[in-house]
This record gives C-alpha cells, sequence and structure tokens, in this order.
C-alpha cells in the first residue's frame, strides 16, 4: 500500500515544480524530499520522474498518480475531519454556528426544540458569517452551520456539504417617515440613483448587493455610510440621511421604526440554509439539528419574521 505521506511529496512536486520548492514548504531537506520520492517510485514500480543534473520533472505516470494523489488526500483529510467530529458528537456535544438575524428567529426556536427532544445533547452556538462558518463545517470545527445567500452574488460551495433550505428573507427598501417616495407602495429602484445608501462595510456580502442590484438597473449606488451594526443603520434611515436596501430578517428586530416598501423591479429573496458535511448528515446528533432547524422555520410566526413597519 502507497504511503500517504510520499504521495504528497509527489503531489507538491507537481504543484511547486522543483524539490527544494518541496523542501521548502515542508519544512524538510531536499535529501529527505528526493529520497521519499525515490521510495515511492520502487513501490509503483515505474519510473515518475525525468532526472537530469538541474532539474526534475514529472513522467506521464508521474503526472497521473499526483492528480490521483491529490484525490486521495483529500478523502484522507475529509475522513480525519469527519472522525474528530463524530468523536465529539459520540460525546454528545453539538456546535451550531449562525449568523445574528437567523440566531434570534430560527435558531433560537430549534434550540428550544433540541432542549426539548434531546436533552442529554450539549449544544455550543457560535456567532459567525457565513464566511466564516463554511470554512468551519469543512474543517469540522462545527457541525451545522446557518448561512444565507444573497441574489446576484456567488453562491456558497456546496462540494461535500449537503445543504437544506430552511426560509425565504424578502429584500425591501427601507427609508425614513418623511422621505418622498414614503407615499408610494412600490418604489422604482432607479429612482434612487441620487440617494446616500447605508450598507454594511466594505467587503462584506451586504455591501457587495447593494452594489449588485443597482447594477442590475445600470447605477452605481453612492454608500455614503458603511456599518455592520443593525440599530445604527436604521437609526441613519430614521433619520432620513440614507436609506437601505434590506432582508425583513435584518432589520425585524431593530429598535427604530422606519418604513418598508417594495421596490420595482422586485428582488429575489436573501435564501437561508442550514449545511453540514455529507459524510455526517447521517448522524443521529446532525439528523436531529437539522430537523430542529426546518421545524422552528416553519413554525415561526410571520410577525417574528417580519420587519417593524
Amino acid at each position: 500500500m502507497l504511503d500517504p505521506r510520499r504521495l504528497r511529496l509527489l503531489a507538491e512536486l507537481a504543484d511547486r515544480g522543483t524539490i527544494s520548492a518541496v523542501a521548502d514548504a515542508l519544512a524538510f531537506t531536499p535529501s529527505t524530499v528526493s529520497h521519499g520520492l525515490s521510495t515511492l517510485e520502487r513501490e509503483v514500480g515505474v519510473a515518475l520522474l525525468e532526472r537530469s543534473p538541474r532539474s526534475v520533472r514529472l513522467t506521464p505516470a508521474g503526472a497521473a498518480l499526483a492528480a490521483e494523489a491529490r484525490a486521495i488526500l483529500a478523502r484522507l483529510g475529509a475522513a480525519e475531519v469527519d472522525a474528530r467530529a463524530v468523536g465529539r458528537l459520540d460525546r454528545g456535544e453539538l456546535v451550531m454556528a449562525t449568523f445574528p438575524s437567523a440566531g434570534a428567529t430560527l435558531v433560537a426556536g430549534a434550540v428550544t426544540l433540541l432542549r426539548r427532544r434531546h436533552p442529554g445533547l450539549e449544544l455550543r452556538i457560535l456567532d459567525a458569517e457565513p464566511s466564516e462558518s463554511v470554512g468551519q463545517v469543512a474543517a469540522g470545527e462545527v457541525d451545522v452551520a446557518v448561512v444565507y445567500e444573497y441574489p446576484y452574488l456567488p453562491s456558497v460551495e456546496q462540494a461535500g456539504f449537503e445543504a437544506l433550505h430552511l426560509t425565504d428573507d424578502p429584500v425591501r427598501l427601507r427609508l425614513s417617515h418623511e422621505h418622498p417616495q414614503s407615499g408610494s407602495d412600490r418604489v422604482e429602484l432607479r429612482r434612487l440613483e441620487e440617494e446616500a445608501f447605508v450598507a454594511g462595510r466594505r467587503g462584506s456580502a451586504c455591501y457587495a448587493f447593494a452594489r449588485a442590484i443597482c447594477a442590475q438597473v445600470g447605477f452605481e449606488p453612492n454608500i455614503a455610510f458603511e456599518t455592520d451594526d443593525i440599530a445604527f443603520t436604521c437609526a441613519l434611515v430614521k433619520a432620513g440621511v440614507a436609506i437601505a436596501v434590506m432582508p425583513d430578517l435584518l432589520v425585524g428586530r431593530a429598535a427604530h421604526s422606519i418604513l418598508t416598501r417594495e421596490l420595482s423591479p422586485t428582488l429575489p429573496p436573501r435564501r437561508i440554509s442550514a449545511i453540514c458535511r455529507a459524510s455526517a448528515r447521517r448522524l443521529t446528533s446532525i439528523e436531529a439539528a437539522m430537523t430542529a432547524l426546518a421545524d422552528a422555520a416553519a413554525a415561526a410566526p410571520e410577525e417574528a419574521l417580519a420587519p417593524i413597519a
């Protein structure tokens, strides 16, 4: 059986091109790398490298094995992650990540259901945006993550994950009671070109989303205020110094009363889902968490998901 450590040397050589580069990347000596590759060639029984005094390159057989090595190492890494996660779950622990607006509604309800249905299950809840929690699920640090996807932005990478759609979060215009458009039930998005917007900080999904929706109708928004603080966002909107385009859940717990209006064209909703590693979906505790989240989403009263008018 081939040694995964030597397969890694071959895969690294395919990516980095030289033995010295592989040695630097893995903190080995060049002679250790060279010896490991020679041993791998003897194990396989065919030439994997073409050597010259100043360089080395993969033979066709070496390139083919390097490609397989990457897949094998990825599967071994996933198996290690699952083993650690299953070990934690076998001890009756489950780690769930959620972003705040879903935590206040869907996840709070799911935790209540899990406490009642599985009193022996120890829960840890982490506050994390999807950009962070997706990586935590992949690494086995989190078992289930509640994530969102905005329309017009790249989707969450689904490779190796299983996703369960929980709910759609409508996206609407937020403005002050004194805004000139306050008397309209529906506002043309392109008529907001001269407005000052408040959105998330540069680099956030909210910031990118504000730019993406305006690009759909042909203008670049003036994002004059950048903040991830929802109370601050709503205070700016209430004061009439900015408008915002936001999902309902994001403002559903806001302290300030602001107006909500439909946009034209109507925007697709923000999709909220629960994700877990596909290999862990069969585990009882994972199934219990996914079921509780689905039940909480189905049972959530409309007023709990609606914005303050």
